[in-house]
């Protein structure tokens, strides 16, 4: 549970404050980048000189969220450009959404020799420690966004539209459009709130769930002909490999909350979908309705996530991450 004590000590440290780097963790989904857009609003409308920083690119179908070009560790600016302070000099970094080093590959370094403080802003229970002078952390919270509110209203920064958009879009997606079961009276009570700032609900539904590319189809159909179910149909596996990239033309981000589609099968409670990258390494991300911990099971690979909705890297190749997951899953349903 966050105190008022905790929002204050983070208040305190962004008042003295003047150059702050905000960053969130790799592969950014909605509340990640959600998160990222509202609270580097806030902190310019009170005078703060902030520049963000993305650990991987945005999905095609976040970029309305963003008012202005991010630059991506690796692509636009290297590890050495921070380390250099070649990018900035900063008196705060501000991580959202992680606060496990896993998460930040490619900024894992920086932190390593950083001497600032950090704020970290998450409600996930997978946490390895970055070092945080002050951490607001609710792992009951169904997205991150609902601690940045609390945050906002606390300390009386404005919220504008595009930030009550921003959180609006981050809450939504985290909660599967208000399907997951995360989705509390909490969560409908910010998105009220949210609403009555400007949001327009069904114009971002539109934006996010019904603006696929061709690409992006044609790789959701070869993952669903991958399609396997196990222990009694209670548990499916998919999976996606480089030449289903290369035959659809889609990209890594366009797997994002293909995951999902398992969940429309009346006897399917545990899901995983295995991606094959492009160094060869595993992805696994893992999806629950409530009977398998699918956080636990991201836990013994490394990863973490949620009881219901996790990710990991699992030894390769294909098979045998396959295996190893099957394994874990199959003792959850003994």
């Amino acid at each position: 549970m966050i105190t008022k004590e905790d929002l204050q000590r983070a208040i305190e440290l962004v008042d003295k404050s003047e150059r702050i780097l905000v960053t969130t963790h790799t592969k950014p989904d909605g509340d990640a980048l959600g998160c990222l857009v509202a609270v580097c609003e806030a902190l310019r409308i009170i005078g703060k000189n902030v520049k963000p920083l993305l650990q991987s690119p945005t999905p095609d179908w976040y970029k309305f969220l963003l008012t202005e070009k991010v630059p991506v560790l690796g692509e636009d600016i290297q590890s050495e450009d921070l380390k250099s302070g070649r990018f900035g000099k900063f008196d705060l970094v501000i991580i959202l959404d992680t606060n496990s080093p896993g998460q930040l590959p490619k900024f894992k370094d920086y932190l390593k020799q950083n001497n600032k403080p950090i704020l970290v802003i998450d409600h996930h229970m997978t946490s390895d420690g970055l070092g945080a002078a002050v951490e607001l952390i609710e792992a009951d919270a169904a997205a991150t966004a609902l601690v940045v509110l609390e945050l906002f209203k606390y300390s009386g920064w404005e919220i504008t539209e595009t930030i009550a958009e921003a959180l609006f879009v981050a809450t939504a997606t985290d909660t599967g459009w208000f399907q997951f079961n995360n989705t509390d009276g909490r969560v409908f009570s910010a998105c009220a709130e949210l609403i009555n700032m400007g949001v327009k609900p069904t114009v971002l539904y539109h934006k996010l769930y019904e603006n696929f590319s061709q690409s992006r189809f044609r790789l959701m159909i070869a993952m669903l002909n991958t399609f396997e179910p196990l222990l009694n149909d209670q548990f499916a596996m998919m999976h996606i490999t480089q030449q289903d990239f290369e035959r659809s033309g889609a990209t890594y981000a366009d797997s994002e909350n293909l995951i999902n589609e398992c969940r429309r099968i009346k006897t399917v409670d545990t899901t995983a979908l295995f991606i094959e990258l492009d160094d060869g390494k595993i992805r696994c991300s893992l999806r629950s309705k409530g009977a398998v911990d699918v956080g636990e099971i991201a836990a013994v690979f490394g990863g973490g996530g949620h009881k219901m909705a996790a990710g990991t890297f699992v030894p390769g190749p294909m098979e045998n991450a396959k295996k190893l997951i099957l394994e874990e899953v199959s003792k959850r349903f003994s």
